[in-house]
């Protein structure tokens, strides 16, 4: 993933995680992505699965297009 958009990426899970008031721990339950590969998704030092965006979006409880829209 380009580093441009895996940086927007980031930022927009951690604005929606607190937006949800959701702790990374919180998170990591609910979208069953292990609390460091959240961390790493955060600080955009991993490259993200499709699977994983899918999981996210849905522990969010919005729609991939919603979550994905940044």
């Amino acid at each position: 993933m380009d580093k441009v958009l895996l940086s927007k990426f980031a930022k927009r899970v951690k604005e929606l995680r607190k937006l949800k008031g959701y702790t990374q721990d919180d998170l990591s339950f609910r979208s069953n992505i292990a609390r460091s590969t959240l961390g790493n998704i955060e600080t955009a030092q991993n490259d993200v699965t499709f699977t994983k965006i899918n999981q996210l979006a849905k522990a969010f409880e919005i729609s991939l297009s919603d979550f994905l829209n940044f």
